[in-house]
């Protein structure tokens, strides 16, 4: 499997937070339009006037789940490894215990998706939250987006190549109001034989990106 990095360079004469976050995967839900929040996938923490970080990874993709109100830092959850060109589908049980209980691949998913199927064996006010997550710099999966779980809820998630750089100081799996980041760095793998993406914010405060 094909590895990428991703590395920012500050040179906006002042130390800086940053954050990366992904392009919200496409979502079709049987029950409507949920609600989609975007979290912080990775994050580098005062990164001062020259200084540079990275992350390396891959595209593996985890179905997530968590119980906590959306936007809170989670305390216990779980992830279940998804292949996408096999459409894997992800059984979801609300009940005891709670968790992921089966992966079916080949799947039901729609091409190029993988699906969480939830069952009746809780209601909206256990508040569980599913999602895709992806490996960062913790051992842990960390979410990179959520939407509150609906019982009889069948979710395909279609992952999207696509990153972006911003001011900010987050907590991974923290939800990000993009609507804030005004001033974004996009980096797009799709369709490159680049792997390197290095991303440099300049004293005005725009970003440049090179691929290598």
């Amino acid at each position: 499997m094909t590895s990428y990095t991703i590395q920012i360079w500050n040179q906006s004469q002042a130390a800086r937070s940053y954050v990366l976050f992904l392009q919200q995967p496409d979502l079709a839900a049987n029950a409507g339009s949920p609600q989609v929040y975007t979290n912080a996938w990775a994050t580098f923490a005062s990164v001062t006037n020259g200084g540079f970080d990275r992350i390396t990874f891959d595209e593996t993709v985890y179905a997530y789940w968590s119980k906590a109100p959306v936007g809170s830092q989670a305390l216990s959850g779980g992830v279940a490894q998804v292949d996408t060109q096999t459409t894997d589908t992800v059984a979801f049980s609300g009940g005891s215990p709670t968790g992921f209980t089966t992966v079916t691949s080949p799947g039901s998913a729609q091409p190029g998706s993988f699906a969480i199927v939830t069952g009746s064996d809780f209601t909206p006010s256990n508040g569980y939250v599913l999602g895709m997550a992806r490996m960062g710099a913790t051992p842990i999966p960390v979410p990179v987006m959520t939407f509150p779980a609906l019982p009889n809820m069948v979710s395909s998630i279609r992952p999207i190549h696509t990153y972006y750089v911003a001011v900010g100081d987050y907590q991974p799996g923290e939800v990000v109001d993009v609507a804030l980041a005004s001033v974004t760095a996009e980096i797009d793998f799709t369709g490159r034989a680049q792997t390197t993406a290095t991303v440099i914010q300049q004293a005005d405060g725009t970003f440049s990106v090179t691929y290598s």
